[in-house]
């Protein structure tokens, strides 16, 4: 090249990004979004999906322990409705009888909640038992992604 001539250089420029993602937060888009930018591996994204699943698992166990809370706290609000009206019957025959069923209604629904407390009890474990897949799943999952 001479003196005082034009020419056209070309510069790559290259820089170093660090991306962090939570495996805590990983959704089936997001790992659906790193394979089609091929930022991960097969081995990765099968690794990704058994986590998923195991989560998937673990918020289902957590929806019906949700489910029996719903139930129990239905129970409890109905219970109170049924005190207040037992509270306000006097005596007469007719009343008596109400007072009968009320007092099976109750014992019905205690006995229930004393199944949901058990139900609730077993999902909790199994909840925990299930968590603790995913949570050594994602401590054992090491790799470095290239973008």
């Amino acid at each position: 090249m001479n003196a005082k001539q034009t020419a056209s250089l070309a510069v790559e420029e290259a820089r170093v990004e660090q991306v962090t993602y939570a495996l805590t937060d990983i959704t089936d888009d997001l790992v659906a979004t790193f394979v089609r930018q091929q930022s991960i591996n097969g081995t990765i994204e099968n690794a990704l999906r058994k986590i998923l699943v195991q989560k998937a698992a673990v918020a289902e166990l957590e929806n019906q322990k949700n489910g029996r809370e719903d139930e129990r706290d239905e129970i409890f609000n109905d219970q109170q409705r049924l005190r207040e009206n037992m509270k306000s019957l006097r005596g007469s025959a007719e009343e008596r009888k109400l007072l009968e069923r009320y007092t099976e209604q109750l014992n019905a629904q205690e006995t229930r909640l004393a199944v949901l407390h058990k139900e609730m009890q077993d999902i909790e474990t199994q909840r925990d038992k299930a968590q603790a897949a995913p949570d050594r799943m994602m401590q054992e999952l090491s790799f470095d992604v290239k973008m």
